[in-house]
C-alpha cells in the first residue's frame, strides 16, 4: 500500500530561509509547492538573496505568485497538510506602505485562505525575534510571553502578522505555529547575520572594545527550518509562539575574537570604552549614510535601524521548544559559524 506523501506549501521559496525549507521537506518525504515571485525564480540572485537553482536542482513544484496579489496563491492552497509562510518583505529601508501591504495585507489574505482548508494540519508563521523591542532592562533574557514592543516598522509589520494570525486561529479553529528567529546564519546567507558575519570575516585585524560585552542571539538556518517541520508535526505546538535561538551565550567581542580565529586574522582587544553614549552616534552616522547612499541610489553600509541594535544585550530562552522535543542541529553557533565561513570561502563569497 503506497502512502500519500504529505503536500506543503513553501511561500518565499527562492530566498535565503525558502530555499533551506524547501531541502528540509524534500529530505522529510514531502511533495513541495514552492512559490516566490516570478521574477525571483529567473536567476541565482546573490545581490537579492535569490537561488532558485536550488528548487531546480531538487526538482520541486514551482508556481509564482504574489503577495500583493493574494489570488495568485489560491491555487496554491487548495488541499496543502502544511503551509509554511515565509515570505515577506525583509527590508529595513523599505515604506511602511510597502512593508504593510505584503507582511500584513498579504499574510492576512494567505490566512483566510487557510481557515477555508479544512483539513490543513497545521500553518507556520515565521516571525521576527526582533519584537521584543530594545527598551528592556539590560541583561534580561526574553521569554515567549513577554509583551512585544517592536521598534521599528519592519518589526511592527511583522507583530501585526502575528497578531492577525493569533487572531484567525482564535476565531476560526485555524491550526497554527509561530517562530520568532533570532540572528539567522547559514549558507547563502546574505542580509543581515549573513552580512554581519561576512563583514567580520573580512577583517584582516579585528579591533574590538573590551567593553563590548553585550550578548548576540544566533540561530542557524538549519535549525530554523528543521524547527518549522518539527513544530507542524507536534500537536502540543498547535496555538503557540517560539523563540528559535540555540544555546549559544556569545558576546560582541568573543564572536570577533572567534572568526578572527578561524580566520587566521588578527585580534586585538581594544581598551574598554562607554557603550551607552556611543548609540545616538552611530545612529546619527547611520542616519547620514542613508542619506548619503540614497542620493547616489545605492544601499548604504550601516542603516540607521540595524544601528538601533548596537550597544544592546539579546538574550532569549529556547526552553519552550526544547520541552516540545526539539534538539538542536547546531546547538553552538561556533560550529555553525565555522561551517558556514567555509561555505562561504569555497562558493567564493570571501
Amino acid at each position: 500500500m503506497t502512502t500519500k506523501k504529505p503536500v506543503s506549501l513553501v511561500t518565499g521559496a527562492c530566498g535565503f530561509m525558502g530555499t533551506h525549507m524547501v531541502e528540509i521537506l524534500h529530505e522529510a518525504g514531502h511533495h513541495v509547492r514552492a512559490t516566490d515571485l516570478a521574477s525571483a525564480y529567473e536567476a541565482d540572485d546573490l545581490k537579492r538573496g535569490r537561488f532558485p537553482g536550488v528548487l531546480r536542482k531538487l526538482g520541486a513544484e514551482f508556481t509564482p505568485s504574489d503577495m500583493t496579489k493574494p489570488e495568485s496563491l489560491r491555487p496554491l492552497v487548495k488541499g496543502v497538510d502544511y503551509i509554511f509562510h515565509i515570505a515577506a518583505v525583509f527590508d529595513y529601508l523599505a515604506p511602511w506602505e510597502v512593508l504593510y501591504k505584503v507582511n500584513v495585507i498579504g499574510s492576512r489574505e494567505l490566512f483566510k485562505m487557510a481557515v477555508e482548508e479544512k483539513n490543513l494540519k497545521k500553518l507556520v508563521l515565521w516571525g521576527a525575534g526582533g519584537v521584543y523591542g530594545f527598551s528592556r532592562p539590560y541583561r534580561e533574557i526574553y521569554t515567549e510571553d513577554m509583551a512585544p514592543e517592536p521598534g521599528n516598522n519592519y518589526l511592527k509589520s511583522k507583530w501585526q502578522a502575528e497578531f492577525d494570525l493569533m487572531e484567525m486561529g482564535r476565531k476560526h479553529k485555524l491550526p497554527f505555529a509561530i517562530m520568532r528567529p533570532t540572528t539567522v546564519y547559514g549558507p547563502r546567507g546574505v542580509y543581515g547575520g549573513g552580512q554581519m558575519i561576512m563583514a567580520a570575516a573580512k577583517m584582516k585585524t579585528a579591533a574590538t572594545p573590551a567593553s563590548f560585552t553585550e550578548h548576540i542571539p544566533f540561530v542557524h538556518v538549519r535549525d530554523v527550518c528543521s524547527a518549522a517541520l518539527h513544530l507542524a508535526v507536534t500537536d502540543s505546538a498547535t496555538g503557540e509562539i517560539f523563540n528559535l535561538n540555540d544555546d549559544t551565550i556569545m558576546t560582541t567581542i568573543e564572536f570577533f575574537q572567534y572568526v578572527a580565529e578561524i580566520t587566521g586574522h588578527k585580534f586585538v582587544k581594544l581598551p574598554p570604552i562607554p557603550v551607552k553614549p556611543l548609540r545616538p552616534v552611530v545612529k546619527g552616522v547611520a542616519t547620514v549614510m542613508e542619506a548619503v547612499f540614497k542620493a547616489i541610489g545605492t544601499r548604504p553600509p550601516l542603516e540607521r535601524d540595524s544601528a538601533s541594535y548596537f550597544g544592546h544585550d539579546f538574550r532569549y530562552a529556547n526552553e519552550k521548544l526544547k520541552k516540545t522535543g526539539y534538539k538542536f542541529v547546531y546547538a553552538d553557533a561556533r560550529d555553525g559559524l565555522r561551517d558556514t565561513i567555509d561555505w562561504y570561502k569555497k562558493e567564493g563569497w570571501l
